[in-house]
């Protein structure tokens, strides 16, 4: 009998010759929803997760591909897996003993790394970390809670091109609105820089980086760009570093490049589903200045739109939406302008909106804005009852 994986190698193998788009999509989705097991296993084609993971697959915390689930349970903690929490420095680097991630889940003999518990505070989440099986966190290390984004359609952000991108900057705020924003420059290995597009902090400029990250820390698989097979395991974590794993002998990752391709060729395929145009609630949203960051749509550079409603640059939000430190290259609250395209479907799942899912409706996000988006939310709060209703009605149908 053919089993699943086979049959999945075999169609590996086949559109590496043919280079059919579409079948490479429909095998990217298939790898995307599968769930990955420990090795050592049956078939080296699907193990090595972990030592340290969030998930067993992509879809667990992206289902449909869609946002994660941000919701919390009574005693704070997630009750879903599409909040994680981040561990970082000033300096980049991630928590000396517990790597960039605290992740919850391990594999059996390997000590775990703790759970994830939340503080709310005049709305605020503050997040904590309990249970901590390597002793507590070093005192530099920030926190910070992030939901899992919607996927859908943001692929098509790798047809803008830089310049593009660049034109939309105004640090000295020229033009005198209150906003600037600046795209954020990430340096490369063989010199240079690229422009940030993915990423709550636009960490990542195309989606092969981003899907290899989500690999290593999320599900502690090592691809190409990210080869350690212990995933975020850290030096300090012996039992974690010297787990079973997938890599073969010859130092080959476990996920192979034609794995990370087709991923990347399924992410790009996708499509935010389409919704009927509101004049009003448009008008009311440029007159608002919204559009000064969520702008409905950049032009690419084959001559087409993205219509995303993100300039994809970096805006100081304020201290109220402040992560807990700097990191380099972003400041505490500078943050991404977050894609509203797909925010309907993220509303009727009841996902939690903002990089924390502190909020529960667009106009408690929209009085969340502060910084560069005090004069939109000013303006916002200025409406009448009626425009007001008007204007939520229409982000909320994005």
């Amino acid at each position: 009998m053919v089993t699943a994986v086979a049959l999945l190698a075999s169609l590996l193998a086949t559109t590496a010759i043919a280079g059919d788009s579409g079948l490479d999509a429909a095998i990217g989705k298939a790898l995307f929803e599968r769930p990955w097991v420990p090795a050592p296993s049956s078939t080296r084609a699907n193990d090595g997760l972990g030592p340290l993971f969030d998930a067993r697959s992509c879809s667990a915390c992206h289902s449909g591909a869609g946002r994660g689930a941000t919701a919390l349970d009574a005693s704070g903690r997630p009750e879903g897996i599409g909040l994680v929490l981040s561990l970082f420095r000033t300096d980049g680097a991630g928590d000396p003993v517990y790597g960039h991630r605290l992740e919850t889940m391990t594999l059996p003999g390997v000590p775990a790394e703790g759970e994830i518990g939340v503080t709310v505070e005049q709305g605020r989440r503050f997040p904590h970390a309990g249970s901590l099986g390597y002793g507590p966190l070093d005192p530099a290390t920030h926190m910070s809670l992030r939901a899992a984004p919607d996927l859908r359609g943001r692929g098509k952000l790798e047809q803008v091109d830089d310049a593009t991108i660049l034109a939309l900057e105004d640090p000295d705020d020229r033009n005198g609105d209150g906003v600037r924003g600046r795209a954020r420059r990430l340096a490369q290995a063989e010199g240079g820089s690229s422009i940030g597009r993915f990423g709550w902090k636009a960490s990542h400029a195309t989606l092969a980086s981003q899907t290899s990250e989500a690999f290593q820390l999320d599900l502690g698989l090592s691809t190409p760009l990210r080869p350690e097979p212990w995933g975020d395991c850290t030096a300090e974590q012996a039992a974690c570093r010297n787990a079973p794993h997938g890599r073969d002998a010859e130092g080959e990752p476990e996920i192979s490049p034609e794995i990370v391709d087709r991923i990347v060729v399924y992410l790009r395929s996708l499509r935010v589903p389409a919704t009927e145009p509101d004049r009003r609630g448009a008008k009311l949203f440029a007159a608002t200045g919204c559009v000064a960051c969520h702008r409905p749509s950049l032009p690419t550079g084959e001559g087409g739109t993205v219509a995303l409603f993100t300039d994809v640059l970096l805006h100081d939000m304020g201290p109220g939406l402040a992560d807990a430190g700097d990191a380099p290259g972003v400041a505490a609250s500078e943050w991404r302008t977050a894609p509203l395209a797909g925010l309907s479907r993220a509303l009727a799942r009841g996902d939690g909106l903002l990089h924390d899912g502190r909020a529960t409706n667009v106009a408690q996000a929209v009085r969340w804005h502060d910084g560069e988006a005090a004069g939109a939310r000013t303006r916002f709060e200025a409406l009448d009852a009626g425009d007001r209703r008007a204007l939520v009605d229409y982000v909320s149908s994005l």
